[in-house]
């Protein structure tokens, strides 16, 4: 801010930006008010502060107007006064209606989020009959898929299924899975 002093209808023109620029918060949040009453209601309030405003900065001028011949800096100090009372006011009630307005949207997202929960519990459900369906599916598949790869390869794989690769008489070898033990077997197991 600079130093040099400034007329009232300076400070009355800054009076109305602000003021134009508290009226366009106050449509914006009665835009996204969560019903028609409440932006009605809160429009109304707003309405009547930019009046009382309006009126507050008129007497501003109107005394700064009479007593500019005996002291600038006199009204220059009652005009600055007067805007930033009626600021204050504006965003106090701004505040107000902006909290209220949260409250508002809050209690709407719970009510959405208790609504939304019956849908996840169903979701939830679907997965896991899912999964369960897929475990299923890979413990009856996966036992067939070992038959099949120890019938086209039994020679890699009968050791690993705990059975043991002999050569008959004619010197062709084959997997052999003992039911009883033999009896050589069975003598260093009790050593």
């Amino acid at each position: 801010m600079s130093d040099t002093p400034r007329s009232p209808a300076q400070v009355i023109n800054d009076l109305s930006d602000q003021v134009r620029l508290l009226r366009q918060d106050v449509a914006v949040l009665t835009t996204t008010a969560t019903t028609k009453k409440d932006a009605a209601a809160l429009r109304a309030v707003v309405q009547a502060s930019v009046k009382e405003a309006q009126d507050r900065s008129a007497k501003v001028l109107d005394a700064a107007e009479r007593v500019i011949d005996r002291s600038y800096q006199a009204n220059l100090q009652a005009a600055r006064d007067g805007a930033a009372k009626a600021v204050a006011g504006l965003q106090d009630e701004v505040r107000q209606a902006a909290n209220r307005m949260r409250l508002e949207a809050l209690k709407g997202s719970r009510q959405a989020l208790y609504w939304s929960g019956g849908v996840f519990a169903v979701a939830g459900g679907l997965v896991a009959l899912g999964a369960l369906l897929g475990v299923l599916g890979h413990l009856w598949l996966q036992g067939r898929a070992d038959a099949r790869a120890f019938g086209e390869h039994p020679g890699i794989f009968c050791t690993g299924a705990g059975g043991t690769v002999v050569t008959n008489p004619e010197g062709r070898r084959f997997c052999a899975f003992w039911i009883d033990p033999p009896m050589q077997a069975k003598g260093q197991a009790d050593e």
